[in-house]
């Protein structure tokens, strides 16, 4: 048994270098993406290309490059799923993020337990659920809204590129706390944004608390 927990934990960390990889390749993706739709430049001429030599990437398209040959293989297999993709933002990666880090979840908490029974094969599955799934994607919501809350202040006319990408995805999420908290009221979007930060970090918390406690107990039945 120890000798099997030891290769868990050793595929859960490559598993876990691997994630790491592929949201370095999101975020540089993304950035690359933003920096084309509102012609942001740096200092050498541009994120992705230099100015004097379009054929040639530079700076974040070069890492990008190289990063995409690492995770493209995996990323690829998931490029079907039509209903995350909104306009020219790719949310498709995000799911196969998710479901590598299910597998490493349960890999990992498997290595720490070390013993098999009904209730530690369910504890397994709530605890890889939560963090792979549910708490991923509330921490992610959470960042998006911290992210349309700067751009809701900022005065730069290319700000309104990125809340035009982001508003689609938000909507529904920012629709329930203005129906919680301010329902038939005329409330400004940055009130509702900044209300919608601290509801769902609440609820991050609140639920992680409650789900370690859970684990622990089934743990120990």
């Amino acid at each position: 048994m120890e000798f099997l927990q030891g290769i868990c934990s050793l595929i859960a960390w490559v598993l876990g270098v691997y994630s790491l990889v592929i949201l370095v390749r999101i975020i540089i993706s993304w950035i690359l993406l933003f920096s084309r739709i509102n012609g942001w430049r740096s200092g050498n001429g541009g994120y992705g290309y230099n100015q004097e030599d379009p054929n040639h990437p530079s700076g974040l398209a070069n890492a990008d490059m190289v990063l995409g040959k690492i995770c493209d293989p995996y990323l690829h297999m998931f490029s079907g799923v039509k209903f995350l993709r909104r306009s020219s933002l790719d949310l498709t990666p995000v799911l196969a993020l998710v479901l590598l880090n299910f597998v490493r979840s349960v890999l990992g908490m498997f290595a720490d337990i070390g013993s098999l029974s009904l209730w530690v094969i369910l504890a397994i599955l709530v605890n890889a659920l939560w963090r792979s799934l549910f708490a991923f994607l509330l921490f992610l919501l959470i960042v998006l809204l911290i992210i349309r809350f700067f751009l809701g202040r900022s005065t730069s006319y290319s700000s309104g590129n990125w809340i035009n990408t982001i508003d689609p995805i938000l909507d529904p999420s920012v629709n329930r706390v203005y129906k919680l908290f301010y329902k038939n009221k005329q409330v400004d979007d940055q009130k509702i944004v900044l209300t919608s930060i601290i509801f769902y970090a609440v609820i991050l918390v609140v639920t992680s608390v409650a789900v370690n406690a859970l684990v622990n107990f089934l743990i120990r039945l």
